[in-house]
């Protein structure tokens, strides 16, 4: 079952950010992706298995994603250098985000400070912006390997609200 989300809603505006994208080191603002919808990937870590696993069934659905004109990044609270090396062996066809700081997994309200299987990182979480920002449609895990159909992102991005 879906954790609520205490600071975010469906309707309201996504909170801007800007992350170093891990491979190229650039400046990525979340208003650089817009224009056109998007999925956004809370992931724990690269060191995550169930992470890793809905990385690749994104990278596996891309063309469902390039059908509906819409963009993905993934964003992990976790350092740019230890994420490259992760993404040196295993690239993936998006930008991985780094949130070193943990300032937009908080401002998202995924940050978990600690519970039974995590201490100061993103809760799996699923997110869908319309191309102006707007929260479409949200999944936040309730246990790590708990995630949104893939078929619910698909539905969330083919309505334009």
């Amino acid at each position: 079952m879906a954790r609520e989300n205490r600071l975010l809603r469906v309707g309201d505006k996504a909170p801007d950010f800007t992350l170093p994208d891990a491979m190229t080191g650039e400046a990525v603002r979340l208003s650089d992706l817009l224009g056109r919808p998007i999925l956004m990937y809370f992931a724990r870590g690269t060191w995550c298995p169930t992470c890793r696993r809905w990385m690749n069934r994104i990278r596996n659905n891309m063309s469902e994603l390039d059908k509906r004109r819409a963009g993905t990044a993934t964003i992990m609270a976790q350092s740019p250098a230890s994420i490259r090396r992760h993404l040196e062996e295993r690239p993936y066809p998006f930008p991985v985000l780094a949130d070193a700081d943990r300032n937009v997994v908080k401002a998202y309200g995924v940050y978990v400070r600690a519970n039974l299987e995590s201490i100061n990182i993103a809760r799996p979480a699923n997110f869908v912006l319309d191309a102006k920002g707007v929260i479409r449609f949200m999944h936040i895990a309730s246990v790590q390997v708990e995630y949104a159909s893939f078929d619910e992102i698909l539905s969330a991005l083919d309505d334009p609200g």
